[in-house]
Order: C-alpha cells, then sequence, then structure tokens
C-alpha cells in the first residue's frame, strides 16, 4: 500500500503555486510590453517630420511639416490611430507602431496625393525622441501614381498638440476622428513657396522653413 508523504504534497503544492505566480507575472509584462516605449503619443503628440532627397549625392533637405498623433488604441502587439498636420492643411492619414517600428500612410490635397512612410523611433534626450527612416510621395494618378519624391525622413518630438475643449477621442467612432483630425489640419494656413505660390505637395523642396515652434 503506497503511503501518502505530506511534505512532498507541500513541495509540490508549493512549485504549482509558484508557477502560476509566475504565469501571471509573465502575462502582465506581456501586457504593458504591448505599449512601446518611446511611443508618438505618449510624453508630447507633435512632431515635425523632414524629408531627404534620397537619390541626391548629399541626401538635398525637402519640406518639414509638423505631425500631430491623436490617441491611439492597443490592437494585439501594436498601437494606431489617426494623426493629421498642423502645418500642412488637409492632410491627414493612420498610423501604427510595434516597437520601435512605426508605419505611416496619409493623403492631401483632397486626395491628390498620398504618403507612405517607415520610421524607426530611437530615444533621444527626452522629450525630444527622435526617429528616422523612409518616406515615399506621390500624386495619386495614372495606373501607379506620379512618384513625387523617394526620400529619408528624420522624425522629431517638439511637443504636444491641444484638442478642442470637451473633445473625448476615447468617446467618438472612427469616423468622427477621421472629421477631426481633418478639420484640425484644415485650420492650418496654406504652406507657400519661396516664390509665394502655394506649395505642391508636403515635401516640396522649395517651402518656406518652418518657425522652430512648428
Amino acid at each position: 500500500m503506497a503511503q501518502f508523504h505530506f511534505g512532498n504534497f507541500k513541495h509540490r503544492v508549493a512549485i504549482i503555486g509558484l508557477a502560476f505566480f509566475m504565469g501571471i507575472i509573465v502575462l502582465v509584462g506581456q501586457a504593458s510590453a504591448q505599449i512601446p516605449r518611446p511611443n508618438v503619443f505618449d510624453g508630447g503628440n507633435k512632431w515635425r517630420i523632414t524629408a531627404f532627397d534620397d537619390r541626391s549625392p548629399v541626401h538635398q533637405e525637402w519640406g518639414s511639416q509638423g505631425v500631430c498623433f491623436l490617441p491611439y488604441a492597443v490592437t494585439g502587439t501594436h498601437i494606431g490611430g489617426i494623426w493629421y498636420s498642423d502645418t500642412y492643411p488637409g492632410w491627414t492619414g493612420r498610423y501604427s507602431q510595434e516597437g520601435d517600428r512605426v508605419l505611416m500612410h496619409g493623403n492631401w490635397g483632397n486626395d491628390a496625393g498620398s504618403d507612405g512612410m517607415v520610421i524607426e523611433l530611437f530615444a533621444g534626450t527626452s522629450p525630444r525622441d527622435v526617429g528616422a527612416g523612409q518616406w515615399t510621395e506621390w500624386f495619386n494618378a495614372g495606373t501607379h501614381g506620379s512618384t513625387v519624391g523617394f526620400l529619408n525622413t528624420r522624425l522629431v518630438r517638439i511637443g504636444k498638440c491641444t484638442l478642442p475643449t470637451g473633445v473625448d477621442p476615447a468617446k467618438m467612432s472612427e469616423a468622427e476622428l477621421e472629421k477631426l483630425a481633418l478639420d484640425l489640419s484644415n485650420e492650418a494656413k496654406p504652406r507657400l513657396r519661396t516664390d509665394g505660390r502655394e506649395a505642391q505637395s508636403p515635401t516640396d523642396p522649395e517651402q518656406v522653413p518652418l518657425a522652430d515652434n512648428q
């Protein structure tokens, strides 16, 4: 007849309990790890994005714009949401971040043109975090579009974009958020070129430079 060893039972219970506790710690760690740090919203959701001509031997600097990220939602290992420009009217889009990688796309000029960006963030001198990557811009014309530029880009956190009083993005639908982003972007004055004409796209290299706080 087998003997019951209470000491062994207690030992096994202790091991199972420890394993269960460690499992909870791992799950909590995984949940918190899904929100990357740094990210494009926490710590300041206003950034300046600058384009540099990838085909130029000296990577000539093109246009710079202000970009504001609206609050994000967590989906799996990604955070994502809607962004808008507060310096180029009518320029809005979507973003998704996983780890240090930020993906962005958007439209401007009443869908006259589009942009796509892939950017890697890295911590700078807080709160001025910095990112770098690639930016492609094109006019939505023709079968495959008309390329404006294949560009390198730099993204620098410069502050915080404020929302109108009484606006709570958490209570807004996706369609309402898109309208909010477009309305806020349309409040920006048209960007002008050095020849006095309006900029043809967000990366237009002939734009008058932004002020330091934009």
